[in-house]
């Protein structure tokens, strides 16, 4: 994550061929570390940004969806994140002001060092767990960081030689956690769907925020649209303007509690405005609108409703067709943004991410990978799937009874017909009754193979006092060993053991399993490796995600974190 990237074909080696070591630029005279000395690299901020940066810097930019992604990570516990975003607002708020204010070199330290403190510094860290501890409470803003990172930026405040660009780095590996981790799973939370349904209320059946239907939800855009139609003297698409505000106010009459003779009124005038346009030839209804408005307009409300939208949408869509582009380029739009109220721009921020996350199919993703997880934790999967059961029997060695896993496992692939596993901890003996070699048949290399791996069984979990003994009812451990002193060896002989034993790992154990810390880290474990497969990240969607399967392995890990 993060880091420049050299713009050298080959990086600095000696004359032996090994790679230099770098070594930190000192003042001549005092021999202390240069300034800037400890900062990154030039390349570490001019990266290429793609489509999901700059998605990810919208958030860092509205005050609203910050809030939001917030208190989602809060009730998430993904108290990380809002401090990798705290940090990065931090710096970004940092080098504005160095840019604008002329600090002297001790001012400058000071506030270089105001962020080092709150987000870097370990002696804070110390400091602060102290006081909480003393006080009950924990409030800590230190970012998770790797120690090379934090001790290089540690090395140039003690060495006086940190400059603006000392964070560089941290803040593009806090970037980048923020951008594949944490912003793909907060765009199909449901806080963020709250966002999205009040965008929707503000700006009706628009999907984007300078489309015309967005813009003629919002007053101040229609007065200055109507300005801009005016000084072109364009007297019919003023008509329709004023006609698609009518009818909006209708809508909204309908949706509250207006007695039934004033929304009739209000229906009337409408029609009558309808009938004027079209005698005039300014208005020509399609023919499936026609009879609607005449007969539905101002009878039962959702028949008013449906006939008014289908009627706004056809005024908006020739309005769209004829005016917008130029309204768009209009220096009347431009003043409409100078002065845009906040929930103009913040709509614009919430569709923008929106429209990104249908792209890459976040939520369809989403749904695919529980639908994966919920089936590969099923108990069936113990034996079939290798990450489930590394990680389930790393549980059942932390509570002392693997071996009733590996019991199951060895008889199973003894069923199946499947190689023996090789287990360096098991050293059986050969203490087991043995058949009188002149009392057995001639048998082939298979069937050899088939008695040694059944005694092998026998002897590490049946017998009695071995390491490796399995609990199993004493009748069926009878049973076997009947059996095994009388040379009956067969694929199905522990199956009866082996039923017994999975249905305690399934019913016991594996329940267990599922509410220790353990298989929290499976699910971790399972995500990076499902994310892997699902390319969602940068400027391609979803859909084309197989002509660029090369980059599958670096872009996969952004869904659930």
């Amino acid at each position: 994550m993060g880091g420049f990237v050299s713009t050298t074909k080959d990086f600095p080696t000696t004359d032996n061929g090994s790679p230099k070591v770098h070594v930190v630029s000192k003042r001549r005279l005092s021999g202390r570390p240069a300034y800037g000395a400890f900062s990154a690299g030039v390349n570490t901020m001019n990266k290429m940004r793609t489509r999901s940066d700059f998605c990810l810097l919208k958030i860092f930019e509205t005050e609203v969806v910050v809030t939001a992604f917030g208190l989602w990570a809060r009730d998430e516990g993904a108290s990380d994140a809002v401090k990798y975003l705290n940090f990065i607002r931090a710096v970004n708020d940092l080098k504005d002001d160095l840019l604008k204010n002329s600090y002297g070199a001790k001012e400058k330290r000071h506030k270089l060092m105001e962020v080092f403190t709150k987000y870097i510094s370990y002696k804070e860290e110390n400091e602060r767990s102290a006081n909480e501890t003393t006080s009950g409470r924990a409030n800590c803003s230190r970012i998770k960081m790797d120690s090379a990172t934090m001790e290089t930026i540690t090395l140039g405040f003690e060495s006086r030689a940190a400059d603006e660009n000392i964070f560089d780095l941290a803040y593009e590996k806090c970037y980048q956690v923020l951008k594949f981790d944490y912003m793909p799973r907060f765009l199909i939370s449901d806080t963020f769907v709250k966002l999205e349904d009040g965008t929707r209320s503000r700006r009706g059946s628009s999907t984007k925020v300078v489309d015309m239907g967005a813009i003629l939800n919002e007053a101040l855009a229609v007065s200055s649209l109507l300005t801009y139609l005016k000084g072109k003297g364009d007297t019919n698409m003023i008509s329709y303007t004023k006609l698609w505000v009518q009818i909006s106010a209708y809508i909204t009459s309908l949706s509250r509690d207006t007695k039934s003779y004033e929304l009739e009124a209000k229906a009337g005038v409408i029609k009558m405005e309808i009938k004027k346009l079209v005698d005039e030839g300014v208005l020509r209804l399609p023919k499936g609108l026609e009879d609607p408005i005449r007969h539905k307009l101002g009878s039962s409300v959702a028949e008013a409703v449906q006939v008014s939208r289908d009627l706004m949408n056809y005024l908006a869509d020739n309005l769209h067709t004829k005016i917008q582009k130029g309204f768009l380029k209009s220096k009347e739009f431009e003043a409409f943004i100078e002065t845009a109220p906040p929930d103009f721009h913040l709509d614009s921020t919430i569709m923008h991410l929106a429209t990104f996350k249908d792209d890459r199919q976040l939520q369809e993703t989403k749904d695919d990978y529980l639908e994966e997880l919920t089936a590969s934790t099923d108990f069936s999967f113990v034996f079939r799937e290798s990450l489930l059961s590394a990680y389930y029997r790393r549980y059942l060695r932390l509570t002392f009874c693997e071996e009733n896993y590996f019991f199951a496992q060895e008889v199973r692939d003894l069923q199946n017909g499947e190689h023996n596993r090789l287990r360096a901890w098991m050293t059986a003996t050969k203490s087991t009754p043995r058949v009188v070699e002149e009392d057995k048949k001639e048998t082939n290399s298979d069937s050899d193979d088939l008695i040694e791996r059944c005694i092998a069984i026998y002897d590490n979990y049946i017998v009695d006092g071995r390491k490796y003994e399995v609990n199993i009812p004493s009748k069926v451990k009878l049973a076997i060993g009947e059996k095994v002193k009388a040379g009956e060896f067969h694929k199905g002989m522990f199956h009866e053991a082996e039923v017994e034993m999975c249905r305690v790992l399934e019913f016991d154990s594996f329940d267990r399993f599922k509410k220790h810390y353990i298989y929290d880290h499976f699910k971790r474990a399972f995500f990076v490796k499902f994310s892997q497969r699902n390319f969602v990240v940068g400027d391609t969607v979803k859909g084309e995600v197989e002509r660029f399967s090369s980059h599958r392995a670096s872009s996969g890990k952004n869904l659930l974190g």
